[in-house]
């Protein structure tokens, strides 16, 4: 990595940081790049070299988090769909912050959108092979993992206060093995 892709890596760093400070505080249509970049001792411009746009912070957001993702599933006793569950509540309560305030502002479904784009190259790095040898039939199924772990984590933020994470897990695990009455 050359020194200009390392400083521009520290800026998206710095400027991710203030956003997040902004955002716990704030709803997102309320904040601006200028505060933002204020807020990292930097400027607009330098923001927009590192992002076209807000949202482009938010996906910035999650590939940072994604490894804390994989390293969720690759620890399960198993890889079996039950299990998920586990690595799914487990992944939300290390960010819980960044998505209670996705959910907050009405930005929850860009899980989907994150998921749909990263689960491909996530499978790559916990399975072995593709799931399926007709790539379309593939794609088809990570995006229906994607929908699925999309309501696990809204279910999860909804029931948050009232269960604790062990009692999430066991409760999305036990009505994941009810998909065996489909087969």
């Amino acid at each position: 990595m050359t020194h200009q892709e390392k400083q521009k890596e520290q800026s998206k760093k710095w400027i991710a940081d203030a956003f997040f400070t902004l955002f716990k505080k704030k709803d997102y249509d309320a904040i601006t790049v200028s505060e933002i970049a204020k807020k990292a001792d930097l400027s607009r411009r330098t923001f927009y070299r590192a992002f076209d746009c807000k949202q482009d912070i938010i996906t910035y957001m999650f590939e940072r988090i994604f490894p804390d993702y994989i390293s969720a599933v690759n620890e399960l006793p198993a890889k079996k769909r039950e299990y998920l569950a586990i690595a799914i509540v487990e992944f939300v309560n290390k960010h819980l912050d960044f998505f209670r305030c996705l959910k907050r502002n009405h930005l929850d479904y860009l899980i989907i959108d994150f998921f749909d784009n990263h689960l491909a190259g996530g499978r790559d790095c916990i399975w072995e092979h593709p799931f399926s040898e007709n790539e379309e039939v593939e794609q088809v199924f990570l995006m229906t993992i994607s929908v699925e772990h999309y309501n696990i984590i809204r279910l999860w933020l909804a029931l948050y206060d009232k269960k604790t994470p062990e009692e999430m897990s066991k409760l999305i695990s036990d009505s994941l093995v009810l998909f065996q009455h489909f087969q």
